[in-house]
């Protein structure tokens, strides 16, 4: 299949560019990949010199979810589909654990980085990935997967309820009658949401290689009776006193409760067999989560 190479004149957003250092330290890197374990099987050992990776394995590639062709090129076990791969921070090293991950996503500037990112991952990773841009909604491989994950909040991008119905309904298409799919989102926080509803708030992180502070403001407006949040968003990267780069954007989001998911997933043909109020631990859903994880399979 041929690639579609975007890393050539891409023009790529300080949101993207800075993604993994916002999302840093959270956990779900290691929980997805451990869960990857629990509920499959690595195709090798990555540090099996017979492993795959030479020649003749499938090498990582970024295709359109609509060019001709068929998009099966991993028939290997065990498999794994993430929705919404983003920049490849959770694909990425789950691919280098030795699974054969195939990560889609809408962004043409994520799908870059990620592509960069995997330029500088050895042979034996890059063989395992597989990178599609498509809509999550409505994309069909033509193929099923061990385990298919849709996780960091990809829930709350899908603003209308047709959208959330499905995004599940491509998670169980894709789903092997004994695969698992997981998904995680954050449990709306109904006080701390109306005291912030119009407030700015400030976060600093440290640029792990450059040392110059990345200044994240959040504004968001919140629509109750729809269940949607309006977020202006303001990044800038910083030197001592002086603002080396700047930029802002809007972006609409939705939340939802564990209720309601539980019902969508059910309606999608999906049943959950287990879930708990924290990607990185087994902690029950209850009024002191702050995170729904859910693990299904299909009806």
């Amino acid at each position: 299949m041929a690639g579609h190479d975007l890393r050539a004149g891409s023009q790529i957003s300080l949101f993207a560019e800075f993604y993994d250092i916002l999302h840093a330290g959270l956990g779900d890197v290691e929980a997805y990949t451990g869960y990857a374990r629990r509920f499959s099987r690595p195709a090798c050992d990555p540090g099996d010199p017979d492993s795959p990776g030479d020649s003749s394995s499938p090498s990582w590639t970024a295709c359109r979810a609509d060019a001709p062709g068929p998009l099966s090129a991993f028939r290997e076990h065990p498999k794994v589909l993430e929705l919404g791969s983003g920049t490849g921070r959770i694909l990425i090293p789950m691919a280098a654990a030795g699974f054969r991950v195939t990560g889609v996503d809408k962004s043409d500037e994520m799908i870059a980085l990620c592509m960069e990112k995997l330029g500088r991952e050895p042979d034996s990773t890059r063989s395992r990935v597989r990178l599609v841009i498509g809509d999550v909604g409505d994309i069909d491989l033509g193929e099923t997967f061990d385990l298919v994950i849709a996780p960091c909040n990809l829930l709350t991008y899908m603003t209308q309820r047709d959208q959330a119905l499905s995004l599940f309904e491509t998670a169980r298409r894709h789903l092997k009658d004994s695969g698992v799919f997981i998904m995680d989102c954050s449990i709306p926080d109904v006080r701390l949401m109306v005291n912030c509803d119009g407030v700015p708030r400030t976060f600093e992180f440290e640029h792990p290689l450059t040392g110059t502070t990345i200044a994240y403001t959040l504004t968001p407006y919140y629509d109750f009776v729809n269940q949607l949040e309006t977020d202006h968003l303001v990044l800038e990267e910083r030197d001592g006193d002086d603002v080396l780069r700047r930029e802002e954007t809007t972006e609409k989001l939705a939340f939802y409760f564990p209720r309601e998911v539980r019902l969508m997933l059910e309606v999608s043909g999906l049943e959950v067999f287990h879930e708990q109020g924290s990607v990185v631990e087994n902690v029950p859903l209850n009024e002191h989560a702050g995170e729904m994880v859910f693990f299904a399979r299909k009806a």
